[in-house]
């Protein structure tokens, strides 16, 4: 069992890092940190070095560390590794899902329409979330889960960089939604499977428009 100073300091600055408090490309200033959350040197260099391996963290060469900047590069990296993963998962889900499984899935279709349509970006991100996490549990394939679980955590830093959807993407995430859960419904594992890729293609677009968009607001301020 991990040491609790650890895990707390290594769920809060992850948290931080996810949410954009902590920036990319922030210098990782350990004493200002160990003040802020009250804790010693010692679990928090333990909690950074995972945070390191996790790739949330980067060590430069003179070994000093800052938040893991972020680039068109990574992003494609990320989404290309993910819609194979997510294609795995929606088709051995489709499976196994049964008529609850499936009614809890539109809900929460329904509840990210809503959400994209409002442009709230925390319960898009909240139930977009969940959406996805239903399927992995459902397609019972823990190597797939355990990986979707890493690579989104990098993910949701880009969901954060541009909140504002254009109103003809909210509407079309909602209808990819809907037909990777119609496709379930209908027992098609090769269509929901298609429906997914589609979608995280399309995801993959928004993302890369939000480090555009990152870049230029960085560029204005220097």
């Amino acid at each position: 069992m991990r040491n609790t100073a650890q895990e707390f300091a290594y769920c809060e600055i992850k948290k931080r890092i996810i949410d954009g408090k902590l920036v990319p490309a922030q210098p990782v200033v350990e004493e200002e940190i160990s003040a802020r959350l009250e804790i010693s040197r010692t679990p928090l260099r333990a909690a950074l070095q995972r945070l390191e391996h996790e790739k949330l963290v980067e060590r430069l060469e003179n070994g000093r560390l800052r938040i893991a900047d972020i680039s068109a590069k990574e992003v494609k990296e990320l989404f290309t590794v993910r819609c194979k993963l997510e294609e795995i998962a929606v088709f051995e889900a489709t499976a196994h899902a049964t008529e609850e499984d499936l009614a809890e899935l539109a809900g929460l279709a329904d509840k990210i329409r809503a959400a994209l349509e409002s442009g709230n970006l925390d319960d898009i991100l909240e139930y977009g979330s969940r959406f996805h996490t239903a399927i992995y549990r459902l397609s019972r394939n823990e190597t797939v889960t355990d990986f979707l679980s890493l690579i989104n955590d990098r993910i949701r830093r880009y969901r954060r960089l541009v909140p504002n959807h254009r109103l003809e993407r909210a509407i079309a995430e909602g209808e990819e939604h809907d037909q990777i859960v119609r496709c379930m419904a209908e027992r098609d594992a090769e269509g929901a499977g298609t429906a997914m890729k589609q979608h995280i293609e399309n995801s993959l677009k928004t993302a890369l428009e939000a480090v555009e968009q990152y870049e230029r607001n960085k560029q204005e301020v220097w």
